[in-house]
């Protein structure tokens, strides 16, 4: 007798694949400030603001209840008269496969530097002018990822084999024979992947500025600030509670031949094997940033102003990244393998004067694997990365092989 079962959960919650999300195309920025008379006063500001916000969150509770016999056997044969006896129970198999994939998030966003030039020309203003621009460019790209996994598989995989009875017979030979049980079990769960890319080498760097204070009246007071200000706010967080309770028996045996007469009694119990594995990944963070939106040329000329004229050209070019990337995994495995043959009884029998009673238990065998593997970050690491456990994604995110194994692709 052969019982199969599989269970595989795949979830990818709200659409948690974000590809290629097209920079903005900022337009050049062209200031002139020109020919304003003696004690005018003039004042030029200009401020650009790109924000780019992405959140994705993931939240998946399993829970797998399985409990699988497979039973042969309780068969008897009792008070019989001339003639063999023989009793046989046959192969008692269980096989359970739990197979569970939640909580996938992928992005790939643009820096979002701005990068249209800016060209600022404040000439030929007149004596005592005040003139003043003022350029402020801001982009800033905010990335959260998260994820929230709850597992629980409680598994109970049965295969009995053998109890038989022959007893109470009276001439002839007496057999009394059980198969094979096997119990194989395997528990395989993938929990929350985070894999981000900002920005890179096609991406857009920022603009070249060029500055001209020139030509202007005496005691005039000109001046121009540019700022370039980007920062990458990047939040990863995985939390994963898995539990595996695993119960698998397999038993052959427990046969009784008692009371017989004539003949030979030969009891025989097959193998008992049990084969279980679990495995557990949980918890990868990767992130590849790569921007850079401060200055890519600067040209500043201060020159030919008149007496006793002020003139200042103030520039500043800030990119910041904060990451912040956290992991919690809380992994509870019991596992409780049991392979057990013999039991046999075989007593009070009479047998023939040239043999004597035989009985006969097989291997048992019982093998157990647990593996787990998480709570990895990986930040800026520029090339594809091998996860354990056949996971594999590269920061180019070819997902396919993923995809292939959540059945999404």
């Amino acid at each position: 007798m052969t019982f199969k079962k599989r269970i595989i959960t795949a979830i990818a919650t709200g659409a948690v694949l974000v590809n290629a999300i097209a920079p903005i195309a900022f337009a050049d920025t062209n200031l002139t400030v020109s020919g304003n008379g003696a004690l005018s006063n003039n004042a030029v500001n200009v401020t650009n603001v790109s924000n780019t916000v992405v959140n994705q969150t993931n939240n998946a509770n399993i829970t797998n209840n399985i409990h699988s016999d497979a039973s042969t056997g309780g068969n008897s044969s009792n008070f019989n008269t001339g003639g063999n006896t023989t009793v046989k129970s046959g192969n008692a198999t269980t096989n359970v496969d739990v197979t569970n994939a939640a909580n996938l998030n992928q992005a790939t966003v643009s820096c979002g530097c701005d990068n249209g030039s800016t060209s600022v020309n404040v000439t030929g203003n007149g004596a005592e002018s005040a003139n003043g621009v003022n350029v402020t460019s801001a982009n800033t790209v905010f990335l959260s990822q998260n994820n929230d996994a709850n597992f629980k598989n409680n598994v109970t995989a049965n295969a009995l084999t053998g109890h038989n009875d022959a007893s109470f017979d009276t001439g002839g030979s007496t057999l009394v024979k059980s198969g094979d049980a096997s119990t194989s079990v395997s528990v395989d769960n993938k929990a929350n992947a985070n894999f981000a890319t900002v920005g890179g080498p096609s991406d857009p760097s920022a603009g070249g500025s060029s500055v001209i204070i020139s030509g202007n009246g005496a005691l005039s007071n000109n001046g121009v600030n540019l700022a370039k200000i980007s920062a990458v706010v990047l939040d990863q967080v995985n939390d994963a509670n898995i539990s595996n309770n695993v119960h698998a028996n397999a038993k052959t045996g427990g046969n009784s031949s008692d009371f017989n007469t004539g003949g030979a009694n030969v009891i025989v119990s097959g193998d008992a094997t049990n084969d279980v594995s679990v495995d557990n990944l949980a918890n990868f963070n990767a992130a590849d940033v790569n921007c850079d939106c401060t200055f890519a040329g600067l040209t500043a000329k201060v020159a030919g102003n008149g007496a006793e004229s002020d003139n200042g050209i103030n520039a500043d070019s800030v990119s910041s990244l904060f990451p912040d990337q956290i992991n919690d995994a809380g992994l509870w495995n019991n596992v409780d393998p049991n392979a057990k043959t013999g039991d046999n009884d075989l007593g009070f029998s009479t047998g023939s004067v040239y043999g004597d009673p035989v009985v006969w238990s097989g291997d048992a065998n019982s093998t157990t694997s647990v593996s787990n593997a998480g709570n990895v970050n990986l930040l800026d690491n520029g090339n594809s990365f091998t996860l354990p456990g056949d996971w594999n994604v590269g920061v180019n995110f070819d997902l396919q092989g993923l995809l292939s194994f959540l059945q999404l692709g």
